[in-house]
């Protein structure tokens, strides 16, 4: 995308998806269009820019030039006209800002733990459309859009156990329908719940700690959409009855997703079930499985791939690389049992926490029809195994080189150096991602003309990662002059031509001095007869041609 709008001074900046504009080419604006590319910059995406970049820092620093801001604060204008590019701004200036930015912050598809701290240093201070923490309501929460999904137990405190159950038995469902992450909802519910449970229980809790006070749970309980709100880990332990989780597991496990919880639920099924749990039951387990250790999970049955399948469903959060290991190699243990295509398609990434000596033993038809695979957090060796393998599956396809390269890129991390140089024979322009993949040891071992080869079109995304450690490295083993072909710096000084005399110039001056012994003369080719008794003065036109000659290198 980089490589067709960099250069397109002449574009109309509406006319184009914000998206594209975000690869501009800065240094084409002027103080006459920046405004409108600004303007139009703002409805862009800005989380799809590669953090190795540094681009957000380079737009928002020209948008400073351009706008002219200046110190920490934005006026209502500046925030207007930077729209998402709010969703980068540091701290300082989301609190120092006009309260606009918040509405602008509202599009953002994430925050930081700073940001969210300088979003509730604004809303605190009282200056905002949103009034006074004091008089906030149910209204104010559901006017914040999507920020309370963020917001910590700080400002969770300023709401009533009332108010802020009310408004989860909405907001929650809404964002599992948008298919938040779980570990989002998780620190929601954390946040939210400090200050329900606590309101809810402290008398409770100075009654008894053992015995259930706020109340049993039924299956009127788990149907409410705010559930478990309102409980603590102890109250949730004593209310949570071991018959009715093992007739409700499902149920229970899709609404639950607090840590501590999740362990209690998995406490009591360890108990309901001491020999193992059996692939029925694993297969509900849904976020309850991430909080369980490798031992447990040799206890339980993975024979089938819907369950393989249900476990590694990537909804439900990461699997450490222990626990994905433990799970895969259970399933192995069955002696049917084989990495099939349903079986990659099933684990993903997660095969880079096998061995490379389980990963050479799928076979290059299991490979040829999985989906594309992300290996980048895969070992040297592990990608080298798994290269070895799609190289052989995709044989067939090598005659169509686009056809070839698109199947096997994402293996290509495990490539030797001379499959790389033969790719670059191909026309593939490789992407930059896989070239920033390639093993680095293959990528030192490229010179300038096989980089460009390689990368065809996309050559100029080298100049736009130049600042990455892979194309940095890579650089530093070229020389500067062959580099700049492609607008980079950072290699090796060009060495210094020792230029040796021309091995031509004294020795034809010498065959073009014919010597004639029979009759006494010298001749030189376009000079005079020189005579015999002139000798001495042959020897030194010789030597002073040669002085002449070494003076002129």
């Amino acid at each position: 995308m980089y490589n067709y709008v960099k250069d397109g001074s002449n574009l109309t900046f509406t006319d184009l998806p914000a998206d594209m504009l975000l690869y501009y080419n800065l240094q084409t604006l002027t103080k006459v269009n920046c405004g409108s590319y600004f303007k139009a910059l703002g409805g862009a995406d800005f989380s799809v820019l590669s953090s190795v970049l540094n681009r957000q820092s380079a737009l928002f620093t020209k948008a400073k030039d351009c706008l002219g801001i200046s110190g920490v604060s934005l006026n209502r204008t500046q925030v207007e006209i930077l729209g998402n590019m709010a969703c980068t701004l540091d701290p300082t200036y989301i609190q120092n800002s006009d309260p606009l930015i918040l509405e602008k912050l509202k599009n953002c598809g994430d925050l930081s733990v700073s940001q969210v701290t300088a979003i509730q240093t604004l809303l605190f201070s009282g200056n905002t459309s949103y009034g006074n923490p004091s008089k906030w309501t149910q209204q104010t929460l559901d006017q914040l859009g999507i920020l309370p999904l963020y917001l910590d137990q700080s400002f969770w405190g300023k709401f009533s156990s009332t108010t802020t159950t009310t408004f989860l038995r909405s907001f929650f469902p809404s964002l599992r329908k948008q298919k938040v992450q779980k570990w989002k909802l998780r620190t929601l519910f954390t946040a939210a719940n400090s200050f329900t449970a606590k309101s809810i229980n402290t008398k409770a809790r100075a009654l008894t700690r053992a015995a259930c006070t706020t109340g049993n749970i039924t299956e009127a309980t788990i149907a409410d959409p705010s559930f478990p709100l309102g409980y603590d880990s102890t109250q949730f332990d004593a209310c949570l009855d071991n018959t009715f989780l093992k007739d409700n597991i499902a149920a229970i496990t899709e609404k639950v997703i607090d840590s501590s919880f999740l362990t209690i639920i998995l406490s009591k099924l360890n108990q309901l079930f001491p020999s193992g749990l059996s692939d029925s039951v694993v297969q509900i387990l849904n976020a309850m499985s991430r909080v369980a250790t490798v031992s447990d999970i040799s206890k339980w049955n993975i024979t089938t791939t819907d369950t393989l399948s249900s476990l590694m469903n990537v909804i439900n959060g990461d699997w450490t690389s222990d626990q994905s290991k433990a799970i895969i190699m259970k399933y192995l243990s069955v002696a049917v049992n084989t990495l099939g295509t349903a079986e990659i398609n099933a684990i993903g990434s997660n095969l880079c926490s096998l061995d490379s000596s389980v990963l050479k033993s799928i076979t290059a038809q299991s490979l040829k029809s999985v989906n594309p695979v992300n290996v980048s957090s895969c070992s040297i060796d592990q990608k080298s195994a798994l290269y070895s393998i799609a190289n052989s599956s995709f044989s067939t396809q090598r005659s169509d080189p686009t056809v070839f390269y698109q199947l096997i890129s994402s293996y290509l991390g495990g490539a030797p150096v001379e499959d790389i140089i033969a790719l670059s024979a191909l026309n593939v322009s490789m992407d930059i991602t896989t070239f920033l993949n390639l093993n680095p040891d293959v990528i030192k071992a490229l010179n300038v003309n096989t980089v460009i080869s390689l990368m065809g079109q996309n050559k100029a995304d080298l100049k736009l990662f130049e600042n990455t450690t892979t194309v940095r490295m890579w650089a530093a083993q070229q020389y500067n002059s062959e580099l700049a072909v492609l607008g980079l710096s950072g290699g090796k000084a060009d060495p210094v031509s020792s230029t040796a005399a021309p091995a031509t110039t004294f020795t034809t001056v010498l065959t073009s001095i014919t010597i004639t012994q029979t009759n006494q003369t010298v001749n030189t080719t376009g000079s005079a007869v020189v005579h015999h008794g002139s000798g001495l003065w042959l020897i030194s036109l010789c030597v002073g041609l040669l002085t002449i000659t070494l003076h002129t290198l």
